[in-house]
């Protein structure tokens, strides 16, 4: 064993240890509640782990692999935990040495560090799936079998993905991009993977609202966050795309870096810990990790525009795992919702559980995944609200799935997006 492996192995054993056995971590545990299984909730996991690390059993064994799989990485488990045991950092440190030991399916190795860090390709990538929508063929491909090549759960989860346009957001935005007259602040705008291929309208919106409030934008041309491979244990892959986004943000004369998706503001706030053994690098991702804040966050604390227009409505908000809980950010959104004239909020029960989709966790757990979303809906679908507003394009595409599976009169939207209709209404 290597002296880095345990090093890790090391600081894995004292997170663990910090486990009482207690359970309270069953109360906040989205898999537990859905399944009832011990071994699918924090305590469970953790107790594998540990049995992992006492050598009783063997990390690269199946049921292992799944326990730790089916951990969504809310991090629900710890605001439950009196020792605040950090669950999902132990599972992902576990997910890493099996990394380490077995290596990487190929499909994973081959998104990681083929198609993340080149933007043209990744780019290429939509395009190829927008072409296969548009024609028929991925249809047809479904029909055949064809896509169950991915694995089962993939293969069903295709009705989580919305239609893509034809263009990005990066190739939408120049067309409306310009200078801000009288302005108060500059922001660079970190558009991730999911708003860019996506969401492409999300980010215009975001634009907008930024303009609205006296904010020079600037989109530098940045990569995926790296969360995609530290989800899977690829340590090596996200500190690559880590480094390369360090490259383009430090130093920017900006007031802030914003972003209108959770999972990349967490990332990019996590950046130190990808670095906290890299002299060159820790230094530059402390300093990017503290400009950064997300959309709502930047707007709350700004001298607000509040000349909004009247969106006679009712809304209801879901917390992202990645903003409530990694970025501590819950007010601010609501805070927003609520200054639209008009607009009546509705607070769901359990509005900060998590709805199951979990980065690309629908791909993998595809039936659990759609477990905890029915949960989530029905709280929802109580409040009686028009809109479920939200702050990630992933939760995004996971809740507007469950909208459709459930037949829910309601309409899956960005709380950036509620902003931007209502100041298109004042003018």
């Amino acid at each position: 064993m290597s002296t880095s492996t345990q090093h890790s192995m090391q600081e894995l054993a004292s997170l663990v240890e910090k486990c009482n056995r207690c359970g309270f971590c069953q109360a906040g545990c989205p898999t537990y509640k859905s399944t009832g299984l011990e071994w699918q909730v924090s305590r469970g996991r953790v107790a594998l782990v540990r049995n992992i690390l006492e050598g009783r059993i063997e990390l690269q064994e199946d049921d292992v692999r799944e326990a730790l799989g089916t951990c969504l990485r809310c991090a629900a488990c710890t605001t439950h935990c009196p020792p605040q045991v950090p669950t999902a950092e132990i599972v992902e440190k576990a997910i890493e040495q099996l990394v380490q030991i077995k290596g990487m399916p190929w499909v994973q190795r081959v998104v990681f560090r083929g198609v993340l860090p080149n933007k043209g390709l990744l780019d290429t990538s939509g395009k190829a799936v927008w072409f296969a929508q548009a024609t028929g063929l991925q249809g047809a491909a479904r029909s055949l079998g064809l896509t169950k090549l991915l694995g089962s759960d993939a293969h069903r989860a295709q009705d989580i993905l919305p239609k893509l346009g034809s263009k990005t957001a990066r190739q939408l935005l120049p067309s409306m991009m310009r200078p801000i007259p009288n302005r108060k602040y500059r922001v660079a705008y970190f558009i991730g993977c999911g708003t860019d291929l996506v969401f492409p309208e999300l980010a215009m919106a975001t634009v907008r609202v930024l303009y609205a409030n006296s904010t020079e934008v600037l989109v530098p041309n940045v990569v995926d966050c790296g969360k995609p491979p530290t989800a899977y244990g690829d340590m090596e892959s996200a500190r690559k795309l880590a480094r390369t986004n360090i490259d383009v943000l430090f130093g920017m004369d900006v007031d802030a870096i914003v972003s209108d998706c959770a999972t990349c503001g967490s990332m990019i706030r996590e950046y130190p810990k990808l670095f906290a053994n890299d002299e060159q690098y820790l230094e530059k991702a402390k300093a990017v990790a503290a400009m950064m804040k997300d959309v709502s966050e930047f707007l709350a604390a700004i001298e607000f525009n509040d000349r909004l227009g009247d969106l006679k409505t009712t809304v209801t908000y879901h917390d992202p795992c990645h903003l409530v809980r990694y970025q501590k950010v819950s007010a601010q959104p609501r805070k927003l919702l609520k200054s639209i004239p008009g607009l009546e909020f509705k607070e769901a029960v359990e509005a900060d559980m998590c709805c199951g989709g979990a980065g690309s966790f629908f791909l993998t757990h595809y039936d659990l995944s759609k477990k905890v979303l029915a949960r989530k809906m029905g709280n929802v679908s109580k409040t009686g609200a028009n809109f479920l507003a939200t702050g990630c394009p992933g939760c995004m595409m996971q809740l507007s799935s469950g909208v459709k599976q459930h037949d829910l009169p309601i309409q899956v939207i960005h709380t950036i997006q509620l902003l931007d209709q209502a100041y298109s209404m004042a003018k």
